[in-house]
């Protein structure tokens, strides 16, 4: 035996139980951390140790996943997409192969048409005996042909904790797992944010849904208005507030309501929004029917260190590439640079798309990608638009200066507009 094989082994005799877990311990960890979250819950089966480990790692991930069905939407569509069963691989494997944190809330847009045609699944029933010999042919695919709107196709996929928030216009803006953002207008497509949830103290999410028969008075509480918009906590203050919801049913509700966040919060609220054709919110605990016509939206909360909110608004006149740029600039800060995870929300007029742009297409998404690559972006064209500039600075004259000023609730709807807000978490 050579003298380094005795050392080796005295090495090995020295190291005691206790070393050895500790070694197999960090190893596993360090595997890990390199696994979707799919092959950390089939490890987590091993033994408890393991899922231990699976456990606090899944714990720490934060991360902020985008996808687009079909992953090229500006494509021609192929009769297929309407398939269940297309669907269904799409998000099986997107799952099993990306993703990497547990969602908490799911936003999804759809295209009215897609959300009318839903997906479809059938079933092959050649081989089953035929009960009904007498049916005709149309009565028999009729039975063996079911529908499933967006919502329905992606709850099986996500876990049982996952809030889902569905928003239906007539076009879309969505990012694709490389962050590839487009303007849908014409074609059918989906697109999904998923987002983890985080500490409370960094970012707080807090999805809500408000129906036409809800009374908002002109006396209601700061404590009922929280209530209202997803039960936020008294002592936590709202940030922002994402906001879609059918003109006709109600404007008088969603009025009231806004007017109450300017009551309580003057400008220091970011608010956006639009409206919509439909939406539908799945919390994934009451058992009452979801309806169509419901307002619906996101709260979100946290401390000034860790959340950094910027918008902007795209007036009428901002009509060139050049001039979208200009002012999509504003959105840069130093806080954006620093931040290690962002999202953007795009709400803009339907009159804001190819046509405006003399038959340019992505015009305003794609200069926001330039300037924001990393920036996941998903919002909807509307039939009006909501929202106000808010470019809170480091400087605290600025700050007190953007909190004296009073907007009103006429300085908040646009016409022929984008809006463009960023949502910056620095962790």
């Amino acid at each position: 035996m050579t003298e380094q094989n005795l050392e080796e082994d005295n090495k090995i005799e020295s190291l005691s139980s206790n070393d050895v877990l500790t070694t197999i311990y960090d190893v596993n960890r360090a595997i890990f951390r390199h696994l979707p979250i799919h092959s950390i819950d089939l490890c987590s089966l091993v033994c408890k140790s393991w899922a231990h480990v699976g456990h606090l790692i899944k714990t720490h991930r934060h991360t902020i996943h985008s996808l687009t069905y079909p992953t090229d939407p500006l494509s021609t569509i192929a009769d297929s997409s309407y398939l269940l069963s297309d669907f269904d691989t799409f998000i099986s494997c997107y799952i099993h192969i990306h993703l990497w944190s547990i969602p908490y809330l799911a936003l999804v847009v759809t295209t009215n048409s897609l959300d009318r045609k839903g997906f479809h699944s059938s079933s092959d029933c050649s081989l089953r005996p035929a009960k009904y010999p007498r049916r005709s042919h149309s009565q028999t695919t009729a039975s063996q042909t079911e529908r499933h709107n967006i919502s329905e196709a992606l709850i099986h996929h996500v876990n049982k904790s996952c809030k889902v928030l569905t928003v239906v216009s007539d076009g879309i803006i969505a990012s694709n797992d490389k962050n590839q953002s487009n303007e849908i207008e014409l074609n059918d497509a989906v697109g999904i944010l998923l987002l983890p949830k985080f500490p409370p103290n960094i970012l707080g999410i807090y999805p809500f849904e408000i129906t036409n028969k809800t009374p908002i008075s002109n006396n209601m509480s700061r404590s009922d208005l929280h209530q209202l918009l997803g039960c936020v906590p008294d002592d936590i203050s709202i940030r922002c507030v994402i906001l879609f919801y059918t003109p006709r049913l109600l404007q008088t509700q969603m009025n009231n309501c806004i007017k109450k966040l300017l009551e309580y919060y003057s400008s220091e609220v970011v608010i956006i929004g639009g409206y919509i054709n439909r939406s539908r919110y799945d919390d994934r605990q009451s058992k009452h029917k979801t309806l169509l016509n419901n307002a619906c939206g996101l709260v979100l909360t946290g401390d000034r260190t860790h959340l950094n909110i910027r918008q902007v608004v795209l007036k009428s006149h901002i009509q060139t590439r050049e001039a979208v740029r200009d002012k999509l600039k504003e959105l840069k800060s130093i806080e954006n640079e620093q931040c290690y995870l962002s999202f953007g929300i795009q709400v803009s007029c339907v009159g804001r798309g190819v046509d405006f742009y003399h038959q340019e297409s992505n015009v305003e998404c794609s200069e926001f990608q330039k300037l924001f690559p990393n920036t996941s972006l998903i919002g909807i064209f509307g039939n009006g638009e909501l929202g106000h500039d808010y470019l809170l600075n480091d400087n605290e004259a600025s700050q007190q200066q953007q909190r004296t000023t009073k907007e009103s609730l006429k300085d908040l709807f646009h016409t022929y507009s984008t809006i463009f807000s960023i949502i910056s978490l620095r962790m």
